[in-house]
């Protein structure tokens, strides 16, 4: 008899918690989360991606001070602080910042994606100038936005606000962001220079029930 009840009383307690993790399950979109990390002043440096290419000139624009991911409502906003405000722009490359993330969806599939913030400076001629955002689906190998033009960023700050939506509503994931640099983007898409990366050897991670940084 004693033997029942405690298999009664194991089911009972096993019941609970499924009930519980459904429900905060369930819950999380609505919960806030934030995700903060510093990075040290003045570490960038121009580490080549393909050889023979001209050495852009390290500048304040390419150093990463802070990086943050929020959910705000239904969208998450990434931002980036640098040394230096973007409008000293004083080259005629192409500087891109890339959000690189891996997150876990609600039914527990695994996703990654891309979020590229490029700067198309005038001196290059291109068709396009200013910045963009673009969105690609590393998991199924698709741009879910393939070049959408922003506002211009002010100041020394990256700031995209990103309907979460499109990368399908995350319940918690880990995330980079890379500076880059395209010294000859009429000749080819891929960014020449990694400059600077956030944070160092690793990966951020964001969840709705805790706050990092």
């Amino acid at each position: 008899m004693s033997s029942l009840l405690r298999k009664r009383n194991i089911l009972f307690a096993i019941s609970i918690i499924l009930i519980a993790s459904g429900l905060l399950i369930l819950t999380i979109p609505s919960i806030p989360a934030a995700s903060s990390i510093k990075d040290v002043k003045g570490d960038a440096d121009a580490l080549p991606l393909f050889p023979n290419k001209p050495v852009p000139m390290v500048r304040g624009y390419h150093d990463i001070l802070n990086a943050s991911v929020k959910r705000v409502d239904d969208g998450l906003l990434f931002s980036i602080e640098l040394a230096d405000s973007i409008e000293h722009y004083r080259d005629g490359y192409e500087v891109v910042y890339i959000w690189s993330i891996e997150y876990i969806t609600a039914s527990l599939q695994k996703r990654e994606y891309k979020l590229v913030i490029p700067y198309f400076p005038e001196e290059q001629g291109l068709s396009v100038k200013g910045w963009y955002l673009a969105v690609f689906n590393a998991s199924s190998n698709e741009w879910l936005i393939p070049m959408l033009k922003v506002e211009d960023m002010r100041g020394n700050r990256v700031d995209i606000d990103l309907d979460a939506r499109v990368i399908g509503e995350p319940i918690l994931f880990w995330w980079s962001v890379d500076v880059m640099v395209n010294v000859d983007t009429a000749v080819h898409g891929q960014p020449d220079y990694l400059m600077d990366s956030a944070p160092d050897g690793g990966k951020a991670m964001l969840s709705p029930l805790l706050t990092w940084g």
